[in-house]
């Protein structure tokens, strides 16, 4: 059984997951090199490097999912259990938030009047 601050952040995970869409910027590149996703910031004059995970879930980031959903894929393509794919997906995002390689889906968050939300 679960304990109630697990149940919590669970919880949070979850009404969080289902807030918002991201999407990649339109200005960034990337490209497949042996396997891995090199993402190209200019703006920024970095270079990143992906991990297969993080390139599947990048791939995913089509503005239209919001981090469940891509979760609930992540479960099938890798083969794991919910609670961890869906922690894992608002990790990444996070990280590529905070990197600033995704941006917010207005079109997508606009009928969610009232809901916070953080990345």
């Amino acid at each position: 059984m679960r304990k109630p601050k697990e149940r919590e952040d669970l919880l949070y995970q979850n009404i969080n997951a289902s807030a918002f869409c991201l999407k990649r910027r339109s200005d960034i590149r990337s490209r497949l090199v042996d396997g891995e996703l090199v993402v190209l910031d200019r703006e920024a004059g970095f270079i990143h490097q992906l991990n297969k995970t993080a390139t599947y879930i990048w791939e995913q980031c089509d503005g239209e999912r919001t981090a469940a959903a891509i979760a609930d894929r992540v479960c099938d393509v890798f083969e794991v259990d919910e609670s961890t794919a869906l922690s894992d997906v608002l990790e990444i995002l996070r990280r590529l938030q905070d990197l600033n390689l995704l941006e917010n889906t207005e079109d997508a968050n606009k009928n969610r009047k009232g809901v916070s939300y953080h990345v």
